[in-house]
């Protein structure tokens, strides 16, 4: 017969058994737990070595060791950007755009504005020959996000769009980049000259003058400022100004050969150039009758006889020379008329004048103006 002391130990030693199945199966639980954390955070470290020494190898040139190595570090953890990334750029490096090309859409796909990532796009654009996708990723890479450590890669994205730019002939686009190069980077005066010499080839002249002027009075050394300075208030026929650029270049730099040439043919310039203010009447003549003969040697020159030459040619020939024999007596405004059309017929007949060719700066400059 069963007792009530009989019971309560069979209770006792039936809960006894729970509680040591429970802490049993806890015990493993937590081993368990222990060991998937361990594991993880074993293949986190070899992830991240093996990171660390491909991004080093692809930095040293040993690039196909890195493409090894981080190839690694992205099977130990596919979902890590920095890793895919790097690997993208091993691969890049290696010529290997297609391969690339699906890991930096997965980075993007995740962060649309990895200012990095779409640069490295960019360049598998640009080199594929799709201009219009490269600028477009070019512009995501230089107004995207970077890390401070990274200014020297996003100023790099920012020099690539301009030569992407140049070489498709968006001059608008061109004149936007280069004015933001400017404007980006005011304490760096290789990128400020950059700007400004660029903007001269691109012939946004009023543009150079501007970021040249700037460089000028920013910095105690300004380098070639200067002499670039004069080059572009040469190019759009601001010869005072020229002048005055050339000449502060010459008194810093002596021995500066450009610098020189430019003084000394804007001064010659300044000699010939019969509108400036403030001339008397004779030397308003002299002038205008130094460039009435350069322009009849000029057209001379290079004007190819006809078999019957046009009346309007003979007659300002001959009204040229008519005006040069009348000597002081001639009329000072009536030369000048002629010292127009003669410009307008330089300008249509003969090649541009060359960088040294004062009179015909002068001319050019004349009939670029129009009658007066």
């Amino acid at each position: 017969m069963t007792t009530l002391a009989d019971t309560r130990a069979a209770g006792l030693t039936s809960t006894l058994r729970v509680a040591v199945v429970g802490l049993v199966l806890l015990c493993l639980w937590g081993a368990a737990s222990w060991l998937a954390r361990t594991a993880h955070h074993q293949r986190l470290q070899r992830g991240a070595r093996a990171a660390a020494t491909g991004i080093a190898d692809l930095e040293s040139g040993r690039v196909a060791q890195a493409v090894a190595s981080l190839r690694e570090a992205v099977v130990l953890e596919p979902d890590h950007a920095d890793y895919r990334l790097a690997l993208a750029r091993a691969l890049v490096a290696q010529d290997r755009d297609r391969e690339a090309e699906p890991y930096l859409l997965d980075v993007l796909r995740r962060d649309p504005v990895r200012g990095e990532a779409n640069l490295v796009l960019a360049r598998i654009r640009r080199d594929a020959g799709d201009e219009t996708e490269a600028q477009s990723a070019y512009y995501r890479a230089v107004y995207g996000r970077w890390s401070t450590e990274q200014q020297v890669p996003r100023r790099e994205a920012r020099l690539e769009l301009i030569d992407v730019l140049e070489r498709a002939g968006d001059s608008g686009r061109l004149r936007a980049a280069l004015l933001e190069l400017s404007s980006a980077f005011p304490g760096d005066r290789t990128l400020q000259l950059q700007a400004g010499r660029r903007l001269m080839a691109a012939g946004f002249h009023a543009d150079a003058v501007h970021v040249l002027r700037a460089t000028v009075d920013r910095f105690a050394d300004p380098g070639d400022s200067l002499v670039l300075l004069a080059e572009a208030e040469m190019a759009r026929g601001n010869y005072l100004a020229a002048f005055n650029a050339s000449r502060r270049a010459v008194a810093r730099a002596p021995a500066d050969a450009a610098a020189k040439a430019l003084r000394d043919v804007t001064t010659r310039i300044l000699s010939l150039d019969p509108a400036l203010p403030r001339l008397s009447a004779r030397e308003r003549t002299t002038r205008i009758r130094r460039l009435l003969t350069a322009a009849r040697v000029k057209l001379d020159a290079c004007t190819v006889p006809a078999a019957a030459p046009t009346p309007p040619a003979d007659s300002l020939g001959l009204a040229i020379d008519r005006w040069l024999a009348q000597g002081r007596a001639a009329d000072a405004d009536f030369g000048f008329s002629l010292l127009d059309a003669a410009a307008q017929r330089v300008r249509s007949a003969c090649p541009a004048p060359a960088r040294d060719d004062a009179e015909g700066l002068v001319l050019a400059g004349l009939a670029a103006e129009g009658p007066s």
